[in-house]
């Protein structure tokens, strides 16, 4: 094979992947509907996932979900994550989550402490990455939580 042929179509293969990333955006971004005033409110989750905790330690960061952000000025620079202990038993957890970039993450942001709740992490407009979620048990056993974007 010639290396003019070689090189087209490495172009055209990074052509793809660009339009592919490119229309993806918005596809992802669209999970997320607020209902009108006087409704309440409907979420369509993104992603969902779970995690469990042991009593007094941090678990590694679950990496299930990952997101792009939209490119438009209207956004907020902050995802919502809502999580919830295992239903029907007596599991309490304390919850912590960040954009796990790469190369040099963010810290860690709390999300709540309890058998649910709800919080924001920073996530700048037109930026993709990982959602990491840890978890630590605040009871004697394990802490199961499933979380949602």
């Amino acid at each position: 094979m010639s290396t003019t042929n070689k090189l087209s179509r490495i172009r055209v293969r990074r052509f793809l992947a660009a339009l592919g990333a490119v229309l993806a955006v918005p596809v992802m971004s669209a999970g997320v509907m607020v209902a009108t005033a006087g409704q309440s409110e409907a979420v369509s989750s993104l992603c969902t996932g779970r995690v469990s905790g042991l009593p007094g330690h941090w678990t590694e960061g679950s990496k299930v979900c990952s997101y792009t952000s939209p490119n438009t000025a209207n956004w907020p620079g902050r995802i919502k994550i809502t999580w919830s202990a295992q239903p029907g038993t007596q599991q309490y957890a304390c919850v912590e989550a960040r954009m796990g970039k790469a190369a040099n993450p963010d810290n860690w942001q709390s999300i709540g402490c309890g058998k649910s709740n709800s919080g924001y992490i920073s996530w700048p407009r037109n930026t993709l990455s990982m959602v990491e979620i840890r978890v630590k048990s605040m009871n004697i056993g394990l802490a199961n939580v499933e979380y949602s974007i």
